[in-house]
């Protein structure tokens, strides 16, 4: 299988949910969400385990995203990848 490449707009997602979450007194997601941007952001090697759980979380969490970044449903699911992340990784497990 191929090696899953991050894509930008993924990395801008985590990165702005991480400064939203910042401003709503870090409310909003759990550690592993946090941990999961930080990995996006920073470009880490992701298991294909890990990618697995990334588009099955997406792919459920996509329904509390409403494109409002004081929303903690928004600040969550861009957390890990938002959109791009959904999108590339149907992509990847459709090949």
């Amino acid at each position: 299988m191929d090696k899953f490449k991050i894509p930008l707009k993924a990395k801008i997602n985590a990165r702005n949910a991480i400064y939203a979450n910042e401003i709503q007194d870090n409310k909003c997601a759990t550690l592993i969400g946090k941990r999961r941007a930080r990995q996006i952001i920073t470009d880490e090697n992701l298991s294909l385990t890990t990618l697995k759980r990334t588009y099955s979380y997406l792919s459920r969490a996509k329904a509390y995203d409403k494109k409002d970044w004081t929303k903690c449903g928004t600040i969550s699911y861009n957390l890990w990848g938002g959109d791009a992340m959904l999108i590339a990784l149907k992509k990847f497990f459709n090949k």
